[in-house]
């Protein structure tokens, strides 16, 4: 069964570029743990609504304990890693400089469901103006574009703004050699 992710598209009205549109995920309501097992059991979940909170909860601790020292944990869904920030100066642990981040990393299971949703573009007239199937997003790497005919490339994760100044890195090259 496909998925089928609704976005609206609005028109940015403050954009030098007539062609530019915000994005909005449609029904992004927030859901429970409690609302995920009550639909569970409505398509037929062999185990009582008490019993699979629990079950879930005692997961979600062991999984946070797991994280906290150390591991990296990998749920199916997500990958859950922790990192610290910043540099420890004489070796003392600054909590202004210093924190400690949990990254998370999409999942095999949630790679395979993106592989299986379709995006729907919605204008403000609540008409389907285009559909992609995003199988083709998966294992793709994103491919450098050019933003709004500006000198910025966007590589899907990095961003560069290239120009002239000669302070730029990006420029150093052109500034150097002239080229």
């Amino acid at each position: 069964m496909k998925n089928i992710l609704k976005i609206l598209l609005t028109k940015n009205e403050n954009y030098k570029y007539s062609n530019v549109y915000n994005t909005e995920v449609l029904d992004n309501r927030n859901i429970t743990i409690t609302d995920i097992v009550d639909e569970m059991q409505k398509e037929g979940l062999d185990v009582d609504r008490e019993t699979a909170l629990r079950i879930i909860s005692q997961f979600n601790r062991k999984v946070t304990q797991e994280v906290f020292t150390g591991k990296n944990v990998n749920t199916g869904l997500v990958n859950i890693s922790p990192t610290v920030k910043g540099s420890l100066n004489e070796k003392r642990w600054n909590p202004r400089a210093n924190r400690i981040e949990i990254g998370l990393k999409i999942g095999e299971e949630l790679t395979n469901a993106l592989s299986e949703t379709v995006l729907e573009l919605i204008d403000e007239k609540s008409q389907v103006v285009e559909s992609y199937d995003l199988a083709n997003q998966v294992n793709q790497p994103p491919e450098a574009t050019i933003i709004n005919e500006e000198k910025k490339v966007d590589f899907g994760n990095i961003k560069l703004n290239i120009n002239e100044d000669p302070a730029c890195g990006i420029a150093f090259r052109t500034w150097l050699w002239k080229s």
